[in-house]
């Protein structure tokens, strides 16, 4: 594990940190109120068309089993953790952990295709 701090490097594109923080910064708010926005209005969409066609909708809901849709959330938060382990292990440079992160978000990501399959195999 590094025993140091890196020094901020400067951008060419501006003048000081401080610059390129404020910019960084503002860059991050945008990202976070476009997710808003894009996920909102996919939010809303479904809504409306839940409650316009709740006989449609609780039909469908009956042909997913609803064990497998918590399987592949709990595999798809774990794999979340081990690639931000991943990314963890590759700041400090831990090169042994960083690969066996990666193999294990591998499999995890294996594992949520054979989920799918199973879900889907008889449709």
């Amino acid at each position: 594990m590094s025993s140091h701090a890196q020094p901020v490097a400067l951008n060419h594109q501006f003048d000081d940190l401080q610059q390129q923080y404020e910019a960084a910064n503002m860059g991050m708010w945008a990202f976070i109120a476009q997710e808003i926005m894009f996920f909102g209005g996919l939010f809303a969409g479904y809504t409306v068309y839940r409650y316009k066609y709740l006989a449609a909708f609780t039909e469908g809901s009956n042909h997913l089993p609803i064990e497998l849709g918590a399987l592949n959330t709990a595999v798809l938060i774990g794999s979340s953790f081990t690639m931000a382990m991943a990314v963890r292990s590759a700041q400090v440079g831990e090169k042994g952990p960083l690969l066996r992160w990666i193999l294990a978000t591998m499999a995890l990501g294996t594992a949520f295709l054979g989920v799918k399959i199973v879900e889907y195999a008889d449709k």
